[in-house]
């Protein structure tokens, strides 16, 4: 069977692997699209399957966060930073939480603990001017909105930043033998491509 075949074989395939995806990457999508109330529910079912699962449990704090049930999603998102104390993304989020509620203490503690896991410079220079916000005593609401928008702004970029560099490692690997690069960049002339048919 040749290559052309194979591809052929897998493009066929992807719309049934899709339909089988699990409850929690649905969460993510949902997440990842803004849609937080089904966010919140694919983490819940994943959770309802298996309630040993920290990456739901921290993506349904992350939705009830985004949803505005502060309480719920400190709760949540407390309950994972007792099991993984280095969950960074439970960290993060529940710092914004504690900071929308003006626990500007508690805020600290946690931004101070994400800091400690090492992320990228440019989201530890983020949570450094951050900390002197909150430092410098009760914020308005719109401080508020601006410094957790600002660290969740960081974060995402981080977060592309590193989903990019995956793609580019799996699609210019020499001798990679299915696909072409996501983006055709014309000076990646010393890399063979093959490409599907059309």
């Amino acid at each position: 069977m040749g290559r052309p075949a194979v591809a052929l074989g897998i493009l066929l395939a992807m719309p049934v692997l899709a339909g089988c995806a699990t409850p929690y990457a649905h969460g993510r999508a949902a997440l990842g699209q803004e849609r937080y109330d089904e966010a919140a529910g694919h983490f819940s079912e994943a959770l309802a399957r298996d309630p040993g699962r920290l990456d739901a449990r921290a993506g349904l704090g992350v939705a009830r966060y985004k949803l505005g049930a502060l309480d719920e999603g400190a709760e949540t998102l407390r309950q994972v930073i007792a099991q993984a104390p280095r969950h960074a993304e439970a960290r993060l989020y529940l710092a914004l939480t504690y900071i929308d509620k003006g626990e500007n203490s508690l805020a600290e503690e946690q931004l101070t603990a994400f800091r400690d896991l090492k992320p990228h410079p440019r989201i530890a220079a983020q949570i450094d001017r951050a900390l002197k916000v909150i430092r410098s005593g009760p914020l308005s609401d719109d401080v508020k909105r601006l410094v957790t928008a600002s660290l969740v702004d960081g974060v995402e970029w981080e977060r592309q930043v590193r989903e990019a560099e995956r793609v580019q490692r799996v699609y210019v690997e020499p001798g990679f033998p299915l696909y072409g690069p996501p983006y055709w960049y014309p000076y990646w002339y010393r890399y063979r491509y093959r490409y599907l048919p059309p």
